[in-house]
């Protein structure tokens, strides 16, 4: 009985605005903590599953792209390719042994000095041409994983405080306008007309219970002075939706500017993740040529080995019968001959190489640091070519090149070399494929300031209904078979961005396709800029 009777006592001393509150309150409270910890457990499995998926991937890259170092055992390569992985703030370690020995092959945990953990490894077999060589170990640091929870945690609680706090404010204000004063309103009447002051009007536009009270009393007082009550009414409705209509003008003013900002957030957004991944697929570029040059030196270089160790057999042989006085001059001729064969030999591997080692290092210069020079067009190309031509050479495809001595330009020679290269793999992946023999054809013609460059194939060409889209992001037809859709994107952006051109492509089926590429001599931008991608455009 007491407790009822506490209970009658509590609820007499709830006011209806009291009541609202809390209902609001405890209707916000508690599926918020209900909603918080599902939505973050949610986020963490995502997290997690995304985290474990960029593991997979980088460790599958890495058994890729260090198999051919590990092949000709060349960790200096090895540490350069691993790191386009390691640039990753996630990895912590990189571990790649030899088999059968289990011999260690390179080691690079720089980043797990400075990192908290926990740590997760995983291990994929390194294959050369279809037997296991090695295994590397990709071991990645949960540190950035953990902080990314913690930010999801606050900002999830953050917003659960926000959201009660607003909505109870909001809920006073709704109160205050739409119930507390239209109520204390209807009450002054009411006494008003209980006292007989008929003069002013009873206005209440409201459809709900206490607009037909407000209604009923009003009919009450027009019963007693009904002309001049209307034209009250009118007065004061006029009033009432001119400061709505004021109202709802701001309202859409403020919404507008909050979305022009928010569109400008996300423009900033995209240009620097355009910028990211131009910078990612010319590294990509890079580290896939480093590969093919190393596969061409291997050659020469090997048949130097050959020589060398030759010659050194011949001259222990001839100073053995030197000591056993058994020389003739028919041996000193045969050894004289044997010599200058050798040192031919040895000339002309070492110029292949020496030639190809020179190409490479100029490209990797330009296409790793982007930097502005004079350069001439032909040379550039042909460089580009030269180190192009070990991937080409296991294709039924050739690469022609027809450019005139004179063109010099002023731009970009590393960034040209990317689209360049894009425009040959996309040929041979995309327009040449399946075919057992093909042709890709680059000229170059000076049109006074500019330059035209022609890209062609002859192909199965694009298809109408896609020709549209090929410079669209993430836009491929090889989606799901190592495709990324990028190439000819980043191609577009950097003639368009970057170098101040123009490009435009002409296809029809089975008649191969056409890039023509228009360029200025110099390309536009401040020559001291140390990476263009960068620069807004």
């Amino acid at each position: 009985m007491r407790f009822r009777n506490f209970l009658s006592s509590i609820r007499s001393r709830i006011t209806l605005r009291l009541a609202i509150i809390l209902a609001v309150v405890f209707g916000v409270a508690v599926p918020s903590a209900i909603l918080v910890p599902y939505h973050l457990s949610t986020i963490e499995s995502a997290a997690r599953i995304r985290n474990n998926e960029d593991h997979n991937r980088l460790v599958d890259i890495l058994s890729v792209i260090l198999s051919e170092p590990l092949w000709q055992i060349t960790p200096e390569i090895a540490n350069i390719s691993s790191e386009v992985v390691y640039s990753d703030p996630r990895v912590a370690k990189i571990e790649v042994i030899t088999l059968p020995d289990r011999k260690e092959f390179i080691k690079n945990d720089v980043h797990m000095q400075n990192q908290v953990g926990p740590f997760t490894s995983m291990v994929r077999e390194i294959k050369h041409g279809g037997q296991v060589i090695g295994e590397v170990k990709l071991t990645l640091a949960e540190d950035l994983l953990r902080e990314s929870l913690r930010s999801d945690f606050r900002r999830y609680v953050t917003t659960a405080v926000l959201s009660l706090f607003l909505a109870i404010v909001f809920i006073l204000m709704v109160l205050q306008w739409r119930l507390v004063k239209p109520v204390r309103l209807l009450m002054d009447e009411s006494d008003r007309l209980a006292n007989g002051e008929l003069n002013a009007p009873i206005t209440l536009n409201r459809e709900d219970e206490l607009g037909h009270l407000a209604t009923s009393l009003e009919v009450t007082r027009q019963a007693l002075k009904r002309s001049f009550g209307e034209l009250e009414i009118k007065n004061q409705q006029l009033l009432e939706y001119s400061g709505t209509l004021e109202s709802k003008v701001r309202q859409r003013t403020q919404e507008l500017e909050s979305v022009n900002r928010n569109l400008e957030a996300a423009l900033h957004n995209v240009n620097t993740a355009q910028s990211e991944l131009a910078r990612v697929e010319r590294m990509a570029a890079l580290g896939s040529m480093v590969a093919g040059v190393a596969h061409e030196l291997n050659t020469p270089l090997g048949n130097c080995l050959l020589v060398a160790s030759t010659l050194e057999e011949e001259t222990r042989q001839l100073l053995k019968m030197v000591e056993d006085n058994q020389i003739r001059r028919s041996d000193l001729t045969r050894y004289a001959t044997t010599a200058l064969d050798s040192s031919k030999l040895l000339l002309r591997g070492l110029q292949q190489s020496a030639h190809l080692v020179g190409d490479f290092k100029q490209v990797a210069v330009d296409q790793s640091s982007a930097q502005r020079r004079t350069f001439g067009l032909k040379v550039t190309l042909q460089e580009l070519s030269a180190l192009l031509h070990s991937s080409l050479r296991k294709t039924p495809f050739t690469l022609e090149l027809d450019i005139p001595d004179d063109i010099q330009l002023n731009s970009y020679p590393g960034l040209l070399g990317q689209v360049f290269t894009n425009l040959v793999n996309n040929s041979v992946i995309h327009g040449l494929e399946g075919r057992n023999h093909g042709v890709m054809h680059c000229t170059a013609v000076k049109q006074g300031e500019f330059v035209l460059i022609i890209f062609t194939d002859d192909g199965k060409g694009i298809p109408p209904e896609i020709i549209n889209r090929i410079f669209e992001p993430f836009f491929t037809t090889k989606f799901g078979q190592g495709g990324s859709g990028l190439g000819l994107s980043i191609t577009f952006n950097i003639i368009t961005n970057v170098l101040g051109g123009t490009i435009h492509v002409t296809s029809k089926p089975d008649q191969g396709s056409r890039f023509e590429i228009r360029l200025p001599l110099v390309a536009p931008g401040d020559p001291d800029s140390n990476d263009p991608l960068l620069t807004e455009h």
